[in-house]
């Protein structure tokens, strides 16, 4: 890896059906512990470069296109990448003249795919929408009429229209009534609340199961049994056990063999996982990103120094993602599921080394840079090109693992 790796988080993009159709790439320079916004050019030169031929796009973004930010000077001379993959996406508040226009005349001629970010409709910003094929509007930025009244204006075009910074499920609904085609933003990883429902079976059950698996003092032989209960968890838990991912000398044929070989906690981490995925009203992605989550965590904690063991840190990050997978209130759900207090206090206040490690994780893969704790990774050896590194293997151990764990979007 380059020392010029800049920092880079994906943010996913959603259709009307909840499956992931792009990532956009969020990107800063390293040279500084915070956002660097005077050389923009070179922060997207930068990423571009790396997501296309250091970093290798399909680690980062798989199949899926890649929304990558270009300034003015970006789009007069467009690096040679796969423009199959790749979505030109015009910064907002850049000067629109002649210069711009026959800019984008260009890409189009060449067949590139263009969004507009965060466009807002001025006599300026008109002349932009021919050249368009995706059109982004912030939701958190217009109101409830603008958005509307944007709407109705940009139809006409045959313009995809993207619905970004949607950061509730009631906002998604509303985006959805409005006609948006694409969502981007943060109500994936948040409950869709609704108060006076019952959980369903299928909750509960998986619930009363992450409870059972909490109790330290639960005996292998009693995990054994509730593992049994379930013949598609104990097949799936199998299958990833065999698997390239945990490299085993010699193939496991059971799950007190599973047990005693990976150790109990381990286990409980990988039923978790399985587990909530099996819950079948959530969109795959959750699961993408509660492992991404879960994953980081582990890998950083492997660099602390050997402060503590990473099983916490992985359980730590998983069940960090609860709500969005119960639709529930965090307290409520740890309530119900015994967790001991320092566990409790990470997932709930960011408290001690797993809450520390949590809250650059969630931090990281916001792209808020400036919020990450880098005193805190620079006393634990770790730089921001090391913490770029570590999210690029948390990607590709993901890509891999939901595989073997037979999680897919159809499922």
């Amino acid at each position: 890896m380059p020392n010029s790796l800049p920092l880079l988080a994906r943010q996913p993009i959603f259709n009307t059906k909840m499956k992931v159709v792009a990532y956009e790439l969020l990107c800063r320079t390293s040279h500084v512990n915070r956002a660097e916004f005077s050389n923009g050019d070179a922060a997207s030169s930068q990423v571009l470069l790396n997501a296309f031929t250091e970093l290798s796009i399909t680690n980062v973004v798989g199949k899926h296109l890649a929304f990558i930010n270009f300034t003015r000077n970006l789009l007069q001379t467009p690096p040679p990448f796969d423009r199959n993959q790749l979505v030109v996406e015009v910064l907002e508040r850049q000067k629109v003249d002649g210069a711009m226009l026959h800019a984008l005349k260009v890409l189009r001629e060449n067949k590139y795919t263009i969004a507009l970010d965060d466009f807002v409709l001025t006599p300026e910003t008109e002349s932009l929408i021919p050249y368009a094929d995706i059109i982004k509007l912030d939701v958190l930025q217009l109101s409830p009429e603008e958005i509307l009244e944007h709407i109705k204006f940009l139809k006409p075009f045959s313009v995809k229209l993207l619905a970004e910074k949607v950061e509730t499920y009631e906002m998604l609904e509303f985006c959805k009534s409005a006609g948006f085609d694409l969502f981007q933003g943060y109500f994936l990883a948040r409950p869709q609340i609704i108060t006076g429902r019952k959980m369903s079976d299928n909750k509960q059950s998986v619930l009363q199961l992450l409870a059972a698996l909490q109790d330290p003092d639960i005996a292998v032989e009693k995990v054994e049994k509730m593992l049994a209960r379930d013949t598609v968890l104990s097949f799936k838990l199998l299958r990833l056990v065999n698997s390239a991912a945990f490299g085993l000398a010699r193939k496991v044929d059971s799950l007190r063999q599973a047990i005693m070989l990976l150790g109990l906690n381990k286990i409980k981490n990988w039923v978790n996982i399985l587990a909530m995925s099996n819950l079948g009203d959530k969109p795959h992605e959750l699961s993408v990103s509660a492992l991404t989550r879960a994953r980081m965590c582990e890998l950083i904690a492997n660099e602390l120094n050997g402060k503590d063991k990473p099983d916490g840190f992985f359980t730590v990050g998983l069940l960090s993602t609860l709500d969005a997978f119960m639709d529930a209130p965090m307290t409520t759900l740890l309530d119900s599921i015994s967790l001991s207090k320092h566990i409790n206090d990470a997932i709930l206040n960011q408290l001690g080394s797993e809450g520390k490690v949590l809250e650059i994780t969630t931090n990281y893969e916001k792209g808020d840079w400036e919020n990450i704790d880098w005193d805190y990774l620079a006393s634990n050896n770790i730089n921001p090109e090391k913490l770029a590194q570590i999210y690029i293997e948390t990607l590709e151990w993901v890509d891999k693992t939901i595989n073997e764990l037979g999680i897919g979007e159809n499922k």
